[in-house]
């Protein structure tokens, strides 16, 4: 789409976030968190050991106790997270 037409249109589009697929941490595989791309290979096996060792998270705001999650990837990745 060439920009001219997206400035045009810009103000009537709306961005639903209903459609986003929120991982679920307390039930994701290691391969299923690291499709997120904020949770690499390490991070996300970071995530299930910990789940493993310390029982379900309650909230997503739990995965900030690990280490390796800093705040701006817990900030990044959070939205796309959910603790079931």
């Amino acid at each position: 789409m060439p920009d001219s037409v997206f400035q045009k249109i810009k103000g009537r589009l709306v961005i639903g976030n209903s459609s986003v697929k929120k991982l679920n941490i307390n039930t994701a595989t290691v391969d299923e968190l690291k499709t997120h791309p904020y949770l690499r290979y390490n991070i996300a096996n970071a995530v299930v050991q910990y789940r493993l060792q310390h029982g379900s998270f309650s909230t997503v705001s739990d995965i900030k106790k690990i280490m390796m999650i800093t705040e701006e990837i817990y900030n990044k990745a959070a939205p796309y997270l959910i603790a079931k």
